[in-house]
């Protein structure tokens, strides 16, 4: 992941979170598409991408310990990080089978994904919006 620190100073802790979280229903959303597009391929099992699990660990680590230090190892006889990385969002495959052809996608219930994934899309960039326009009021409160 890459250095937010000067984003996170400018913006406030938060914005950690949200810039994860659209990058993350960014990736769901398009795994839920190539689900609906591979509907009538034969043996495709539908996909979906676990992250509340990261996303709280990122929560609770702001909780308990303020901004995460993350420490990287420029030599391979360098100390490892005393804290262990937080959980990865990962990828996992349905297993129940759908159609006499082993396809796992049941269209009724991508489609509710992708919409509920397009709702939390949309109220995190409001969030996001909201953190500019607060920034913007400042700054023209405060020029001359």
């Amino acid at each position: 992941m890459e250095d937010l620190g000067k984003d996170a100073r400018l913006f406030g802790q938060d914005f950690i979170l949200y810039k994860n979280a659209l990058d993350l229903l960014f990736q769901r959303h398009l795994i839920i598409t190539s689900n609906i597009a591979n509907q009538n391929t034969p043996g495709y099992k539908s996909k979906d991408l676990s992250f509340e699990p990261y996303l709280k660990s990122i929560i609770e680590e702001n909780k308990v310990r303020g901004r995460k230090i993350e420490l990287s190892r420029t030599h391979p006889t360098h100390l490892p990080s005393p804290y262990p990385p937080p959980p990865k969002p990962t990828v996992f495959y349905e297993t129940t089978a759908f159609g006499p052809d082993g396809n796992s996608v049941n269209i009724d219930n991508e489609m509710i994904k992708l919409s509920e994934n397009a709702l939390r899309y949309r109220a995190t960039t409001q969030f996001v919006s909201s953190k500019f326009e607060e920034i913007k009021s400042t700054l023209e409160r405060i020029r001359p």
